[in-house]
């Protein structure tokens, strides 16, 4: 448990006692504060400002909110938020870990605006992130109160509980709903899709897996070149090959194993190019489509969609490596609107929390700004995926869908709709899609038994989806 020099020098400067704790690296504050068994009104979370006057670091509460309205009311400024990478650089310029944010605004050198619910009685223990990655530093109130000496403070966020109680008591209309996204929005991110004026690069890691996707000659060893460069790639294919969904009789013990006896190349190549692209994006884990629910859906749908593809007559050009892909990444527009959009997309999660009854496409287009097959579409094309993939993207929320490759977002939009009868998914609807049924040649019985086969390795498929939520390593 190392801390960062500039954090322990500034610390040890300031003479105040603290203490460190062990906490897992990867995780977010709220997992960390369920995992170490503390109150997430006592963890500290930060998050960047600027405008043209500078930074400003804002401190509140892990179980707040920031109201953009009352801080930039507080300021007389229209502050917006450094996302993504900008936060990342600002940090590990400074000796931090990626992704591990400390709040202590005069070791960093920039201004702090410090939200009220963090004053708590003297001796009451307050948690805070080291910078290390690995490490929580806990101290007393009064002591860390000391430490924001210097930070301006005001009341400008609000409880997570009394966000959910509003949003459960007030009829949700466009007009409610924009209202609301505009509070706790900042105002240069209220255009919805426009704002987002150029998509993430693809990682050198998701080239490489798609080159040998367009191969039909790629072999094991092509995969065991790439993935051991990575050992976080290579710990993810041997604890998928060791998940009892794949029934392999001996002990997994190598990676041309797990890959040459248990996944196949296909299978590998596919979780591989999943979990490659989803750990260029950032959401939180937690919530409706938080980063556990998308891939549970995400494999289940995969998962489905294969034993769909098996009913297929001949007459129904599908392959079926590649409709599994369409299922596991038809939903990645979620990761790129929680990435690009932190604040919307930890509102539209509470949204839907507490909204269950309403569609989640109408809180999509109110709360983001768009819906999530509009911007999962634009990635998959600006990234040069399959034109299957980017169909099934695209339309895997349409009935009547004739376009070109249509037969694989049919596939999907069927496995959603079985999915709702076990809960698993964003559909509205468990009626299955009458033309989409008939053009694949699919019956209602037969899709039923699909959706049977699944259920019988709900447990496989959980672990699964598990690993492919490990953070890469670096």
């Amino acid at each position: 448990m190392n801390l960062p020099d500039t954090v322990r020098s500034y610390l040890d400067q300031r003479q105040l006692p603290y203490r460190t704790m062990a906490c897992p690296s990867g995780e977010t504050l709220g997992q960390v504060a369920t995992r170490l068994d503390l109150p997430l009104r006592r963890m500290v979370r930060i998050v960047l400002l600027k405008d043209s006057s500078g930074l400003v670091m804002a401190i509140l509460p892990g179980s707040h909110i920031l109201d953009f309205s009352m801080l930039c009311q507080a300021l007389r400024r229209d502050l917006a938020p450094l996302y993504g990478a900008e936060t990342i650089r600002f940090f590990q310029n400074r000796g931090c870990k990626a992704g591990s944010y400390p709040p202590l605004h005069e070791a960093f050198g920039i201004p702090a605006l410090a939200d009220d619910g963090l004053i708590l009685a003297d001796e009451d223990e307050i948690y805070f992130d080291g910078g290390s990655g690995d490490t929580l530093i806990g101290m007393r109130n009064v002591d860390f109160r000391s430490l924001l000496g210097r930070a301006r403070w005001e009341h400008f966020a609000v409880p997570v509980d009394d966000l959910d109680s509003l949003l459960s008591q007030q009829a949700i209309t466009p007009q409610n709903l924009t209202s609301l996204t505009n509070r706790y929005t900042p105002a240069g991110l209220r255009e919805g899709i426009e704002a987002i004026t150029e998509l993430p690069v693809m990682p050198q890691t998701v080239q490489q897996i798609l080159m040998l996707r367009a191969h039909l000659t790629t072999n094991a060893q092509d995969i065991l070149r790439i993935v051991e460069q990575d050992p976080s790639l290579a710990a993810q294919v041997v604890y998928w090959a060791r998940s009892p969904l794949h029934g392999h009789p001996v002990a997994v013990d190598s990676l041309q194993t797990a890959i040459e006896q248990v996944l196949g190349v296909d299978n590998t190549l596919n979780l591989l190019l999943g979990s490659s692209m989803s750990q260029t994006f950032r959401i939180p884990a937690d919530g409706p489509v938080g980063l556990k629910a998308f891939w549970r859906h995400s494999i289940y749908c995969a998962s489905l969609v294969s034993e769909l593809a098996k009913l297929l007559p001949e007459s129904v050009d599908v392959k079926p490596e590649l409709a599994y892909l369409c299922g596991l990444l038809h939903d990645f527009g979620y990761l790129v609107l929680g990435h690009v959009f932190p604040a919307r997309f930890f509102l539209f999660n509470r949204f839907l929390a507490v909204n269950r009854h309403v569609p989640v496409s109408a809180i999509e287009r109110y709360v983001l700004g768009t819906e999530h097959w509009h911007i999962g579409a634009w990635l998959m094309h600006s990234w040069s995926m399959p034109e299957e993939v980017i169909a099934a993207v695209r339309w895997h929320h349409h009935e009547d869908c004739t376009q070109p490759h249509a037969a694989y977002s049919n596939l999907v939009l069927i496995a959603n709709r079985l999915l709702h009868y076990i809960g698993i998914g964003d559909e509205e609807s468990s009626r299955l899609p009458a033309l989409a049924m008939f053009t694949l040649g699919i019956g209602h019985d037969q899709a039923m038994a699909a959706l049977t086969q699944v259920q019988a390795s709900m447990q496989a498929l959980d672990t699964l989806s598990e690993a492919l939520q490990l953070p890469s390593e670096g």
